[in-house]
């Protein structure tokens, strides 16, 4: 397939997905229905045309009938008073009227056949419109289940792309709150067998013990740097403490 031929694939499916999203079906139901009906309408215009001519035609044929009537009255009339020339020519244009009679009565005739078939169609369009009137708004309604059918299987697919992601965040969420109930329920446990306070009483032990041994190694840097000798056993800074407190009493 050459360059050209796919460019025009591509630029007629892109044309026809145009028109896809441009057209909506129920306007195109409803259009179509509204075209019949002015068929319809304009099939009952032309029977209404034709009927009309009708009587044009047949109003002319009594005009007429009567005007014939009238010259074979007048050339009856003027053989009787033995005037044969206006005798002749009132029936010369009788019969010329006659002639213009069959002419009328052929019309009248056509006319009438014109009509049968105009009715005839005009009845079938409208059964025509009765069936396309009933499939048009089932047709709509169907179209309609399927737009939600398929906002439904999108929404569906959707969740179904994101269903990793929120399974993800729901475990998150899952593991937080065990381990805060977890964490609430030791720290229940601990505030009722007094172990925070336990705790807080060898914190200041701890922290009294290094004090002191801090203190003791200071003396100790002291004595040397004034050339005390240190006793054999360096009573502690709490003993020592203890035993001034007695000379003292």
């Amino acid at each position: 397939m050459g360059v050209l031929s796919r460019l025009r694939l591509i630029l007629t499916g892109k044309a026809n997905k145009a028109m896809d999203r441009i057209e909506d079906p129920a306007d195109t139901l409803d259009l179509a229905y509204s075209r019949e009906v002015n068929n319809s309408q304009r099939l009952r215009e032309s029977i209404a045309d034709v009927v009309t001519a009708q009587n044009r035609v047949r109003i002319q044929r009594e005009q007429m009938e009567r005007a014939r009537a009238r010259l074979e009255d007048t050339a009856r009339r003027a053989l009787e008073q033995d005037r044969e020339a206006i005798a002749v020519s009132a029936l010369t244009q009788s019969e010329l009227i006659e002639a213009q009679l069959g002419s009328l009565q052929a019309q009248d005739a056509s006319l009438a056949q014109q009509r049968e078939a105009l009715e005839a169609a005009a009845q079938r369009l409208q059964v025509k419109l009765a069936q396309m009137r009933t499939e048009k708004e089932t047709l709509k309604v169907q179209y309609a289940a399927a737009k939600a059918r398929v906002r439904a299987g999108e929404a569906a697919a959707g969740l179904g792309r994101e269903d990793a992601e929120l399974r993800e965040m729901l475990d998150r969420a899952r593991e937080k709150i065990l381990t805060t109930q977890a964490r609430a329920e030791a720290i229940g446990q601990l505030m009722e067998s007094g172990t925070f306070a336990d705790s807080g009483d060898i914190e200041a032990t701890v922290a009294q013990k290094t004090l002191s041994d801090s203190v003791e190694v200071r003396i100790a840097e002291m004595k040397r740097s004034l050339g005390i000798a240190a006793p054999a056993d360096t009573p502690r800074l709490a003993s020592g403490a203890a035993e001034g407190d007695k000379a003292t009493s």
